[in-house]
């Protein structure tokens, strides 16, 4: 019996001829702006929701056309109609900031909570399938984040079906699957019948890698000349191949290769420090669904931050409040993202030398934010010591 699904959703909802939201169907509304297009502003955000409100009359069609939904709906249904899903599962949905992935997800979350009572936590992902180097770093991402949605469950009881987004979602998704033993639940709309292909034992001596700690760093950073490296070093990514990419005599890890050393005893080659304080520990403590958002959260500030792209009002919010006192502040406030049932706010402080991220307060609760981060609970001073939620999750699995 699945009681979470996992899976990745795309835009076949919207480009299957046939299907009840199918955008070329000449009685629906026409959508106002590309499926591809990127999810940047607010109004394109408004054009969707509004398109959104007019498709409403058209969800009675589902009752009688419940294999032409999309490739997300039928894996949902056919897992309900088999007696394998829970009561109120708990599905989480990777999807791409795009307009298409954006649609998607509001579509599915109305269906999912509606039909099959369940709990829907959604992920968004950048995939730039145009630019090689955006799309090395971001694969690398999305295999972080869905490695961590996993290992909140166990193969027996999470259904985990990469079938929708980009080709490459699935791909890599089918690796992260494999490597933590997960099965691939796969299911064609025409036909409606479930295949599950068995994960693929991934092995690697990693005893040899213990030497090359340097040059991992340096190809997970950038690209690095071939020509310029040692014998030993050109040796190594020759070995390994299947860890690097390599074009024109330059080589980086690849998305593999990153995902490979961050889910490994190795991991510290490159593993951002999170220490967190009572408070926030308290807070991921209290369910998985909360502790995976909130882990999230912290890694896409730690994204934004190494970046140098993410705007002022976002890492710096307490600019925002008039009322606190400049120079007792010592935690800034990042001002994330929304669930669908909890916003995230954390008062924090990140040390870049160290790449250590300190996580002083955090608020799932909009009005509690409101009131307590303007008078500087938790920006004025730390709450209690920090401890490191890498060390404390080993030691609660070993027990």
């Amino acid at each position: 019996m699945y009681h979470t699904v996992v899976l990745t959703a795309g835009i076949s909802m919207f480009v299957g001829r046939n299907n009840v939201f199918a955008i070329h169907r000449e009685d629906l509304p026409k959508i106002p702006v590309s499926l591809q297009d990127r999810l940047s502003t607010q109004e394109i955000q408004g054009q969707i929701d509004d398109w959104i409100d007019k498709l409403k009359p058209f969800f009675e069609q589902i009752k009688e056309n419940h294999s032409r939904v999309s490739a997300e709906y039928s894996m949902v249904h056919t897992l309900k109609n088999q007696g394998k899903l829970g009561d109120r599962p708990l599905i989480i949905m990777f999807v791409t900031n795009t307009v298409g992935g954006y649609a998607g997800e509001k579509i599915h979350r109305e269906l999912f909570e509606k039909q099959f009572q369940a709990d829907v936590k959604v992920f968004y992902v950048d995939i730039h399938v145009d630019h090689p180097e955006d799309l090395n770093r971001e694969i690398g991402e999305y295999m972080k984040k869905l490695a961590e949605a996993l290992e909140a469950g166990e193969p027996n009881t999470t259904c985990f079906a990469p079938i929708g987004g980009y080709k490459v979602m699935t791909s890599f998704g089918y690796i992260v699957g494999s490597f933590l033993g997960y099965p691939t639940a796969y299911l064609h709309e025409d036909h409606q019948i479930l295949h599950e292909i068995p994960p693929v034992p991934i092995q690697i001596d990693l005893e040899q890698i213990e030497h090359y700690t340097s040059l991992l760093r340096q190809c997970q950073a950038d690209y690095v000349e071939i020509d310029n490296l040692g014998y030993d070093e050109k040796q190594f990514i020759k070995q390994f191949q299947s860890l690097f990419y390599v074009e024109d005599g330059w080589a980086c890890l690849n998305p593999f290769g990153r995902f490979l050393f961050e889910r490994t005893k190795y991991k510290h080659i490159f593993e951002t420090k999170y220490l967190v304080s009572d408070q926030v520990r308290s807070f991921m403590k209290t369910s998985n669904p909360q502790s995976l958002f909130i882990k999230q959260q912290m890694r896409e500030l730690v994204k934004k931050l190494q970046s140098g792209e993410a705007r002022q009002n976002e890492i710096r919010h307490e600019l925002d409040f008039a009322t606190l006192e400049r120079d007792k502040i010592q935690f800034h406030l990042y001002k994330g993202a929304s669930n669908g049932r909890h916003v995230f706010r954390l008062a924090y402080r990140y040390d870049d030398k160290d790449d250590v991220l300190y996580a002083n307060y955090v608020w799932l609760d909009h009005n509690r934010y409101e009131r307590e981060a303007s008078v500087g609970k938790g920006l004025y001073h730390p709450v209690s010591e920090f401890t490191d939620i890498a060390e404390r999750e080993v030691m609660s699995k070993e027990r």
